[in-house]
Protein backbone atom coordinates (compact mmCIF):
# COMPACT_ATOMS: atom_id res chain seq x y z
CA UNK A 1 0.00 0.00 0.00
CA UNK A 2 1.00 3.48 -0.99
CA UNK A 3 2.48 5.85 1.71
CA UNK A 4 0.96 8.85 -0.25
CA UNK A 5 -1.39 8.77 -3.30
CA UNK A 6 -2.28 12.29 -5.17
CA UNK A 7 -4.76 10.99 -8.46
CA UNK A 8 -5.47 14.20 -9.90
CA UNK A 9 -5.37 16.93 -7.29
CA UNK A 10 -6.26 20.36 -7.91
CA UNK A 11 -6.31 24.06 -5.67
CA UNK A 12 -7.59 27.11 -6.31
CA UNK A 13 -6.62 29.34 -3.17
CA UNK A 14 -9.67 31.25 -2.06
CA UNK A 15 -10.01 34.65 -4.42
CA UNK A 16 -7.59 33.41 -7.06
CA UNK A 17 -8.39 33.13 -10.99
CA UNK A 18 -6.09 30.31 -11.64
CA UNK A 19 -5.41 27.25 -9.84
CA UNK A 20 -2.51 26.63 -7.51
CA UNK A 21 -2.00 22.69 -8.26
CA UNK A 22 -3.51 21.25 -11.80
CA UNK A 23 -4.06 17.70 -11.95
CA UNK A 24 -1.14 16.36 -10.29
CA UNK A 25 -1.08 12.85 -9.93
CA UNK A 26 1.84 10.95 -7.73
CA UNK A 27 2.72 8.35 -5.23
CA UNK A 28 5.80 7.75 -2.69
CA UNK A 29 5.63 4.38 -1.70
CA UNK A 30 7.02 2.87 2.19
CA UNK A 31 10.92 3.57 2.54
CA UNK A 32 10.55 5.96 -0.29
CA UNK A 33 11.89 9.30 -1.00
CA UNK A 34 10.58 11.26 -3.79
CA UNK A 35 11.32 15.43 -4.00
CA UNK A 36 9.39 17.57 -6.44
CA UNK A 37 11.51 20.73 -8.13
CA UNK A 38 10.38 23.31 -9.56
CA UNK A 39 10.55 26.91 -9.55
CA UNK A 40 9.55 29.98 -6.99
CA UNK A 41 5.33 29.92 -7.69
CA UNK A 42 5.11 26.69 -9.20
CA UNK A 43 3.13 25.60 -6.41
CA UNK A 44 5.82 23.31 -4.94
CA UNK A 45 5.29 24.57 -1.07
CA UNK A 46 1.32 24.73 -2.11
CA UNK A 47 1.78 20.71 -2.36
CA UNK A 48 3.42 20.41 1.11
CA UNK A 49 0.85 21.90 2.76
CA UNK A 50 -2.01 20.50 1.31
CA UNK A 51 -0.17 17.26 2.10
CA UNK A 52 -0.19 18.03 5.44
CA UNK A 53 -3.69 18.75 5.65
CA UNK A 54 -2.75 22.75 6.11
CA UNK A 55 -4.72 24.32 3.41
CA UNK A 56 -8.74 23.10 4.39
CA UNK A 57 -9.59 26.44 5.00
CA UNK A 58 -7.17 28.47 2.49
CA UNK A 59 -9.62 27.49 -0.59
CA UNK A 60 -10.76 24.34 -2.99
CA UNK A 61 -9.62 21.09 -3.86
CA UNK A 62 -10.35 18.50 -6.07
CA UNK A 63 -9.23 15.24 -6.80
CA UNK A 64 -8.23 12.23 -4.35
CA UNK A 65 -5.67 12.49 -1.74
CA UNK A 66 -4.84 9.16 0.70
CA UNK A 67 -2.74 9.31 3.42
CA UNK A 68 -1.42 5.98 5.18
CA UNK A 69 -0.99 7.17 8.48
CA UNK A 70 -0.11 10.22 10.11
CA UNK A 71 1.95 13.58 8.07
CA UNK A 72 3.82 16.12 9.79
CA UNK A 73 5.54 19.33 7.45
CA UNK A 74 8.74 21.52 7.70
CA UNK A 75 8.16 24.40 6.03
CA UNK A 76 10.43 26.71 3.88
CA UNK A 77 10.81 29.27 7.17
CA UNK A 78 11.41 26.51 9.59
CA UNK A 79 12.33 29.09 12.61
CA UNK A 80 8.21 29.88 12.29
CA UNK A 81 7.60 26.42 13.44
CA UNK A 82 9.89 26.77 17.11
CA UNK A 83 7.06 27.12 19.04
CA UNK A 84 8.60 30.38 21.03
CA UNK A 85 7.37 28.18 24.67
CA UNK A 86 11.10 27.21 25.32
CA UNK A 87 14.52 28.68 25.53
CA UNK A 88 16.82 25.83 25.43
CA UNK A 89 16.85 22.97 23.00
CA UNK A 90 16.38 19.58 24.66
CA UNK A 91 13.29 21.21 26.15
CA UNK A 92 11.92 22.23 22.45
CA UNK A 93 12.26 19.18 20.74
CA UNK A 94 10.59 16.88 23.48
CA UNK A 95 7.85 19.33 23.25
CA UNK A 96 5.74 17.87 20.49
CA UNK A 97 5.39 14.67 22.78
CA UNK A 98 4.50 16.03 25.32
CA UNK A 99 1.79 18.09 23.57
CA UNK A 100 0.34 14.57 22.14
CA UNK A 101 0.37 13.29 25.61
CA UNK A 102 3.58 11.51 26.32
CA UNK A 103 4.99 10.87 29.71
CA UNK A 104 8.51 12.49 30.17
CA UNK A 105 10.50 9.31 29.70
CA UNK A 106 9.22 8.57 26.79
CA UNK A 107 9.40 12.57 25.67
CA UNK A 108 13.00 12.63 26.76
CA UNK A 109 14.29 9.55 25.16
CA UNK A 110 12.37 10.92 22.01
CA UNK A 111 13.54 13.43 21.82
CA UNK A 112 17.35 12.23 22.24
CA UNK A 113 16.89 9.91 19.49
CA UNK A 114 15.74 12.27 17.14
CA UNK A 115 18.59 14.85 17.86
CA UNK A 116 21.31 11.71 17.49
CA UNK A 117 19.63 10.80 14.21
CA UNK A 118 20.66 14.45 13.32
CA UNK A 119 24.42 14.55 14.44
CA UNK A 120 23.05 17.63 17.13
CA UNK A 121 22.53 15.94 20.21
CA UNK A 122 25.21 17.51 21.81
CA UNK A 123 23.09 20.62 21.53
CA UNK A 124 20.86 19.40 24.26
CA UNK A 125 21.55 21.72 27.00
CA UNK A 126 21.91 24.77 24.74
CA UNK A 127 19.71 27.71 24.38
CA UNK A 128 18.48 28.07 21.03
CA UNK A 129 19.27 32.21 20.35
CA UNK A 130 22.52 30.72 20.46
CA UNK A 131 22.35 28.36 17.63
CA UNK A 132 22.63 29.28 13.94
CA UNK A 133 19.90 29.05 11.36
CA UNK A 134 20.30 25.22 10.29
CA UNK A 135 20.94 24.30 13.96
CA UNK A 136 17.74 25.75 14.60
CA UNK A 137 16.21 24.11 11.25
CA UNK A 138 17.19 20.75 12.99
CA UNK A 139 15.94 21.52 16.00
CA UNK A 140 12.30 22.06 14.71
CA UNK A 141 12.62 18.72 12.23
CA UNK A 142 14.01 16.91 15.36
CA UNK A 143 10.37 18.17 17.42
CA UNK A 144 8.62 16.60 14.47
CA UNK A 145 10.33 13.63 14.31
CA UNK A 146 9.49 12.64 17.94
CA UNK A 147 5.90 12.28 16.58
CA UNK A 148 6.89 9.42 14.54
CA UNK A 149 4.92 9.93 11.46
CA UNK A 150 4.19 7.92 8.39
CA UNK A 151 5.02 10.82 6.08
CA UNK A 152 7.70 13.31 6.06
CA UNK A 153 7.02 16.51 4.28
CA UNK A 154 9.93 18.47 3.76
CA UNK A 155 9.72 22.44 2.18
CA UNK A 156 13.13 23.31 1.18
CA UNK A 157 15.00 21.03 3.98
CA UNK A 158 18.72 22.37 2.69
CA UNK A 159 18.05 26.11 3.62
CA UNK A 160 20.85 27.11 5.97
CA UNK A 161 22.98 23.66 5.56
CA UNK A 162 26.28 23.29 5.13
CA UNK A 163 27.25 20.33 2.57
CA UNK A 164 28.54 17.85 5.68
CA UNK A 165 24.97 18.69 7.67
CA UNK A 166 23.05 17.99 4.48
CA UNK A 167 24.66 14.43 3.97
CA UNK A 168 24.13 13.73 7.76
CA UNK A 169 20.17 14.79 7.11
CA UNK A 170 20.08 12.80 3.61
CA UNK A 171 21.50 9.31 6.25
CA UNK A 172 18.81 10.35 9.14
CA UNK A 173 16.13 10.21 6.36
CA UNK A 174 17.42 6.78 4.95
CA UNK A 175 17.29 5.65 8.33
CA UNK A 176 13.90 6.94 8.37
CA UNK A 177 12.22 5.16 5.28
CA UNK A 178 14.55 2.38 6.21
CA UNK A 179 11.77 2.22 8.98
CA UNK A 180 8.67 2.28 7.27
CA UNK A 181 8.90 6.16 6.56
CA UNK A 182 7.94 7.83 3.60
CA UNK A 183 9.50 11.37 2.50
CA UNK A 184 7.99 14.03 0.45
CA UNK A 185 10.57 16.59 -0.52
CA UNK A 186 10.05 20.05 -2.29
CA UNK A 187 12.72 22.44 -3.77
CA UNK A 188 13.85 25.31 -5.78
CA UNK A 189 17.36 23.80 -6.04
CA UNK A 190 19.45 20.54 -6.93
CA UNK A 191 21.32 19.36 -4.00
CA UNK A 192 22.49 16.38 -2.22
CA UNK A 193 19.19 15.70 -1.14
CA UNK A 194 17.66 15.41 -4.29
CA UNK A 195 20.16 13.27 -5.45
CA UNK A 196 19.73 11.30 -2.77
CA UNK A 197 15.91 10.55 -3.67
CA UNK A 198 14.20 7.22 -5.09
CA UNK A 199 12.48 9.55 -7.39
CA UNK A 200 12.31 13.05 -8.80
CA UNK A 201 9.26 15.22 -10.26
CA UNK A 202 9.39 18.53 -12.11
CA UNK A 203 6.39 20.62 -11.01
CA UNK A 204 5.66 23.92 -13.34
CA UNK A 205 2.94 26.15 -13.24
CA UNK A 206 1.21 23.76 -10.63
CA UNK A 207 1.50 20.77 -13.18
CA UNK A 208 3.75 17.71 -13.31
CA UNK A 209 5.68 17.88 -16.40
CA UNK A 210 8.16 14.84 -15.65
CA UNK A 211 9.04 11.98 -13.35
CA UNK A 212 12.13 10.35 -13.21
CA UNK A 213 14.79 9.14 -11.12
CA UNK A 214 17.00 11.75 -11.58
CA UNK A 215 17.06 15.42 -13.64
CA UNK A 216 19.75 16.50 -15.95
CA UNK A 217 21.32 19.60 -15.00
CA UNK A 218 20.27 20.82 -18.53
CA UNK A 219 16.70 19.67 -17.59
CA UNK A 220 16.94 21.72 -14.34
CA UNK A 221 18.04 25.28 -15.99
CA UNK A 222 14.73 24.68 -18.85
CA UNK A 223 12.39 24.50 -15.63
CA UNK A 224 13.94 27.12 -13.59
CA UNK A 225 16.06 25.20 -10.80
CA UNK A 226 19.06 26.28 -9.76
CA UNK A 227 21.58 23.41 -9.61
CA UNK A 228 23.94 24.18 -6.36
CA UNK A 229 25.75 20.66 -6.09
CA UNK A 230 29.02 21.71 -7.77
CA UNK A 231 32.05 24.35 -7.91
CA UNK A 232 32.41 23.91 -11.41
CA UNK A 233 28.61 24.55 -11.76
CA UNK A 234 28.21 26.52 -15.22
CA UNK A 235 28.93 29.75 -14.61
CA UNK A 236 24.67 32.10 -14.23
CA UNK A 237 24.19 34.62 -17.01
CA UNK A 238 25.15 38.09 -15.57
CA UNK A 239 24.03 40.83 -18.24
CA UNK A 240 26.01 43.14 -15.82
CA UNK A 241 29.35 41.71 -15.52
CA UNK A 242 31.11 40.03 -13.09
CA UNK A 243 33.38 40.78 -9.92
CA UNK A 244 36.84 41.03 -10.98
CA UNK A 245 38.31 37.06 -10.51
CA UNK A 246 41.72 38.30 -10.27
CA UNK A 247 41.47 39.59 -6.94
CA UNK A 248 43.04 36.49 -4.86
CA UNK A 249 44.05 36.03 -0.79
CA UNK A 250 47.36 36.52 0.61
CA UNK A 251 45.99 35.61 4.39
CA UNK A 252 43.14 35.12 5.85
CA UNK A 253 40.85 38.07 5.43
CA UNK A 254 43.31 40.02 3.56
CA UNK A 255 44.05 40.96 -0.12
CA UNK A 256 45.85 42.36 -2.74
CA UNK A 257 44.28 45.54 -3.43
CA UNK A 258 45.87 48.40 -4.32
CA UNK A 259 43.55 50.83 -2.50
CA UNK A 260 43.07 50.65 0.87
CA UNK A 261 40.26 48.33 2.39
CA UNK A 262 36.70 50.51 2.93
CA UNK A 263 36.79 47.78 6.31
CA UNK A 264 38.90 46.75 8.20
CA UNK A 265 38.49 44.32 11.10
CA UNK A 266 41.30 43.21 13.42
CA UNK A 267 41.05 41.08 16.61
CA UNK A 268 36.95 39.86 16.56
CA UNK A 269 36.26 38.28 19.57
CA UNK A 270 33.06 36.72 20.98
CA UNK A 271 32.77 34.75 23.66
CA UNK A 272 29.29 33.07 24.85
CA UNK A 273 29.55 31.95 28.61
CA UNK A 274 32.48 29.17 28.22
CA UNK A 275 32.35 28.70 24.09
CA UNK A 276 34.65 30.92 22.22
CA UNK A 277 33.06 31.49 19.16
CA UNK A 278 35.18 34.00 17.50
CA UNK A 279 38.72 34.10 18.10
CA UNK A 280 41.08 36.78 17.40
CA UNK A 281 39.30 37.12 13.72
CA UNK A 282 41.18 39.63 11.06
CA UNK A 283 39.48 40.95 8.30
CA UNK A 284 39.95 43.47 4.89
CA UNK A 285 37.16 44.27 2.79
CA UNK A 286 38.44 46.21 -0.66
CA UNK A 287 36.32 48.60 -2.88
CA UNK A 288 34.25 46.96 -5.86
CA UNK A 289 35.19 43.73 -3.72
CA UNK A 290 32.38 40.49 -3.45
CA UNK A 291 34.08 38.25 -0.63
CA UNK A 292 32.07 34.94 1.24
CA UNK A 293 32.60 33.25 4.10
CA UNK A 294 32.36 29.30 4.13
CA UNK A 295 32.20 26.96 6.78
CA UNK A 296 30.28 24.68 9.31
CA UNK A 297 26.49 25.71 11.00
CA UNK A 298 27.63 27.04 13.84
CA UNK A 299 30.96 27.76 12.81
CA UNK A 300 30.10 31.45 13.60
CA UNK A 301 29.57 33.20 10.52
CA UNK A 302 26.10 34.93 11.06
CA UNK A 303 28.12 36.09 14.50
CA UNK A 304 31.04 37.66 12.84
CA UNK A 305 28.50 39.73 10.67
CA UNK A 306 26.19 40.68 13.64
CA UNK A 307 29.82 41.48 15.92
CA UNK A 308 30.58 43.92 12.72
CA UNK A 309 26.95 45.62 13.28
CA UNK A 310 27.08 45.30 16.89
CA UNK A 311 24.31 43.25 17.13
CA UNK A 312 25.62 40.72 19.74
CA UNK A 313 23.78 40.17 22.64
CA UNK A 314 24.97 42.15 26.33
CA UNK A 315 25.56 39.16 27.97
CA UNK A 316 28.67 37.76 25.26
CA UNK A 317 31.73 39.03 25.70
CA UNK A 318 33.50 40.72 22.42
CA UNK A 319 36.24 42.47 21.84
CA UNK A 320 38.31 43.76 18.60
CA UNK A 321 38.18 47.00 15.92
CA UNK A 322 36.77 48.08 13.59
CA UNK A 323 37.26 50.62 11.37
CA UNK A 324 35.73 52.51 8.03
CA UNK A 325 36.41 55.65 5.66
CA UNK A 326 33.85 58.30 5.34
CA UNK A 327 34.49 61.99 4.03
CA UNK A 328 38.19 60.86 4.05
CA UNK A 329 38.08 60.30 8.11
CA UNK A 330 38.40 56.99 9.64
CA UNK A 331 35.94 55.77 11.70
CA UNK A 332 35.89 53.37 14.55
CA UNK A 333 32.40 51.60 14.17
CA UNK A 334 32.96 49.61 17.29
CA UNK A 335 32.73 52.96 18.98
CA UNK A 336 29.30 53.57 17.47
CA UNK A 337 25.99 52.19 18.21
CA UNK A 338 24.06 49.85 15.37
CA UNK A 339 21.53 52.15 14.40
CA UNK A 340 25.40 54.39 13.41
CA UNK A 341 26.76 51.67 12.15
CA UNK A 342 24.35 51.19 9.49
CA UNK A 343 25.00 54.51 7.92
CA UNK A 344 27.75 52.90 6.82
CA UNK A 345 27.31 48.82 7.01
CA UNK A 346 23.72 47.48 5.14
CA UNK A 347 22.16 44.69 6.95
CA UNK A 348 20.70 41.55 5.36
CA UNK A 349 19.77 38.79 7.51
CA UNK A 350 19.40 35.36 7.04
CA UNK A 351 15.45 35.12 8.07
CA UNK A 352 14.24 38.23 6.27
CA UNK A 353 11.44 37.70 8.28
CA UNK A 354 12.70 39.31 11.61
CA UNK A 355 13.45 42.56 9.83
CA UNK A 356 10.11 42.96 8.25
CA UNK A 357 7.50 45.09 10.16
CA UNK A 358 5.07 47.10 7.89
CA UNK A 359 2.46 46.62 5.92
CA UNK A 360 3.72 47.43 2.45
CA UNK A 361 6.83 46.95 0.66
CA UNK A 362 7.31 50.43 -0.06
CA UNK A 363 6.42 51.33 3.69
CA UNK A 364 8.49 48.57 4.77
CA UNK A 365 11.74 50.25 2.43
CA UNK A 366 11.17 53.80 3.92
CA UNK A 367 10.69 53.13 7.03
CA UNK A 368 13.78 50.71 7.29
CA UNK A 369 15.90 53.24 8.91
CA UNK A 370 15.29 56.51 11.43
CA UNK A 371 15.64 59.71 9.07
CA UNK A 372 18.98 61.59 9.69
CA UNK A 373 18.79 64.60 12.01
CA UNK A 374 16.96 67.59 10.45
CA UNK A 375 15.48 70.93 11.65
CA UNK A 376 12.05 71.02 11.59
CA UNK A 377 11.16 73.13 8.85
CA UNK A 378 13.26 70.97 6.64
CA UNK A 379 11.37 68.27 7.33
CA UNK A 380 9.26 67.72 3.83
CA UNK A 381 12.37 67.75 1.84
CA UNK A 382 14.47 64.99 4.43
CA UNK A 383 11.08 63.01 3.94
CA UNK A 384 11.53 63.21 -0.14
CA UNK A 385 14.83 62.72 0.00
CA UNK A 386 13.52 59.41 1.59
CA UNK A 387 10.87 58.77 -0.89
CA UNK A 388 13.38 59.20 -3.79
CA UNK A 389 15.82 56.76 -2.31
CA UNK A 390 13.46 54.16 -0.91
CA UNK A 391 11.91 54.19 -4.84
CA UNK A 392 15.16 54.15 -6.06
CA UNK A 393 15.73 51.13 -4.08
CA UNK A 394 13.03 49.25 -4.86
CA UNK A 395 13.86 50.16 -8.25
CA UNK A 396 17.36 48.37 -8.19
CA UNK A 397 15.59 45.03 -6.72
CA UNK A 398 13.05 44.70 -9.46
CA UNK A 399 10.33 45.47 -6.67
CA UNK A 400 8.42 48.04 -8.19
CA UNK A 401 5.54 46.17 -9.21
CA UNK A 402 5.01 44.65 -5.47
CA UNK A 403 5.28 47.97 -4.00
CA UNK A 404 1.86 47.84 -2.35
CA UNK A 405 1.95 43.65 -1.53
CA UNK A 406 2.44 42.80 2.30
CA UNK A 407 6.09 41.63 2.26
CA UNK A 408 4.44 38.32 3.78
CA UNK A 409 2.54 38.14 0.78
CA UNK A 410 5.73 37.32 -1.14
CA UNK A 411 7.84 34.26 -1.19
CA UNK A 412 10.98 33.90 1.23
CA UNK A 413 13.71 34.84 -1.70
CA UNK A 414 11.30 38.29 -2.71
CA UNK A 415 11.01 39.12 1.08
CA UNK A 416 15.15 38.98 1.12
CA UNK A 417 15.16 41.39 -1.92
CA UNK A 418 12.87 44.31 0.41
CA UNK A 419 15.34 43.85 3.41
CA UNK A 420 17.91 44.42 0.68
CA UNK A 421 16.18 47.36 -0.79
CA UNK A 422 15.61 48.28 2.81
CA UNK A 423 19.27 48.47 3.56
CA UNK A 424 20.05 50.51 0.33
CA UNK A 425 18.07 53.46 1.43
CA UNK A 426 20.70 55.02 3.85
CA UNK A 427 23.57 54.48 0.85
CA UNK A 428 25.88 52.09 2.55
CA UNK A 429 29.35 51.36 0.65
CA UNK A 430 29.24 47.60 2.43
CA UNK A 431 26.28 45.30 2.51
CA UNK A 432 26.68 42.56 4.53
CA UNK A 433 24.39 39.77 3.45
CA UNK A 434 23.79 36.73 5.57
CA UNK A 435 22.62 33.57 3.19
CA UNK A 436 21.65 35.72 0.37
CA UNK A 437 20.96 32.78 -2.01
CA UNK A 438 18.33 31.19 0.57
CA UNK A 439 15.28 30.13 -1.07
CA UNK A 440 16.17 30.41 -4.61
CA UNK A 441 15.27 29.32 -7.66
CA UNK A 442 17.31 29.86 -11.35
CA UNK A 443 15.81 33.10 -12.20
CA UNK A 444 16.10 34.48 -8.51
CA UNK A 445 19.72 33.60 -8.48
CA UNK A 446 20.20 35.56 -11.72
CA UNK A 447 18.32 38.65 -10.23
CA UNK A 448 20.55 38.36 -7.14
CA UNK A 449 23.80 38.72 -9.04
CA UNK A 450 22.37 41.50 -11.72
CA UNK A 451 22.09 43.24 -8.44
CA UNK A 452 25.07 42.64 -7.02
CA UNK A 453 27.38 43.33 -10.23
CA UNK A 454 25.59 46.63 -10.30
CA UNK A 455 26.25 47.36 -6.74
CA UNK A 456 29.85 46.34 -6.80
CA UNK A 457 30.55 48.27 -10.14
CA UNK A 458 29.14 51.61 -8.03
CA UNK A 459 32.08 51.22 -5.57
CA UNK A 460 29.99 49.22 -3.40
CA UNK A 461 31.54 46.10 -1.49
CA UNK A 462 30.02 43.22 -0.22
CA UNK A 463 30.72 40.34 3.01
CA UNK A 464 28.59 37.54 2.35
CA UNK A 465 28.32 34.25 3.61
CA UNK A 466 26.57 31.57 1.83
CA UNK A 467 26.42 27.28 1.90
CA UNK A 468 25.94 27.83 -1.84
CA UNK A 469 29.15 26.57 -3.20
CA UNK A 470 28.42 26.85 -7.12
CA UNK A 471 27.24 30.59 -6.20
CA UNK A 472 30.23 31.06 -4.64
CA UNK A 473 32.72 29.68 -6.86
CA UNK A 474 30.42 32.03 -9.80
CA UNK A 475 30.31 35.36 -8.28
CA UNK A 476 33.27 35.86 -5.70
CA UNK A 477 36.55 37.82 -5.65
CA UNK A 478 37.53 35.77 -2.72
CA UNK A 479 36.28 32.66 -0.66
CA UNK A 480 37.05 32.60 2.95
CA UNK A 481 36.66 29.53 5.36
CA UNK A 482 35.33 29.95 8.84
CA UNK A 483 35.50 26.87 11.26
CA UNK A 484 36.04 26.93 15.10
CA UNK A 485 36.67 30.78 15.40
CA UNK A 486 39.37 30.70 12.73
CA UNK A 487 39.03 32.75 9.61
CA UNK A 488 41.29 31.55 6.81
CA UNK A 489 41.88 31.30 2.91
CA UNK A 490 39.14 28.95 1.33
CA UNK A 491 41.42 25.77 0.07
CA UNK A 492 41.48 25.98 -3.90
CA UNK A 493 38.74 23.66 -5.54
Amino acid sequence: MMSLTLDDIGFVYRGADSPALDAVTLSVEPAQMHAVLGPLGSGTSTLCRLVAGLLTDRGTVSGVLHLNGSAVMLGDDPEAQLSGMTSVVGDEVQLPGRLNGNDSAPAISRAHTALDSLGIDHLWKRRLETLSGGQRQLVALAGLLTLRPMVLVLDQPSLSLDPHTRKRLVTALRTFCDQGGSVLITAHQLDDLTDACDRVSILDAGRLTTTDSSVTPAEARRHGIWDSRRHDAEPMAQPHGRPDPERRPTSAGASQLAPSPVLSARGLSVVRGQSTVLDSVDLDLGAGELVTIMGPNGAGKSTLLRHLLGLIEPDARTAGTITTESAGDVLRLEELVTHQRSRHLGWVGQDPGSQLSAATVRAEVETSAPLPPHRRRDRPTVRAHRHEAAASAIMDMDLTEAGDTHPYDLDIARRKDVVMASALVTSPRILLLDEPTLGRDHAAITRLNAFISRFLRRGGSILATTHDRAWAAAMSNRILRLDAGTLYPAPES
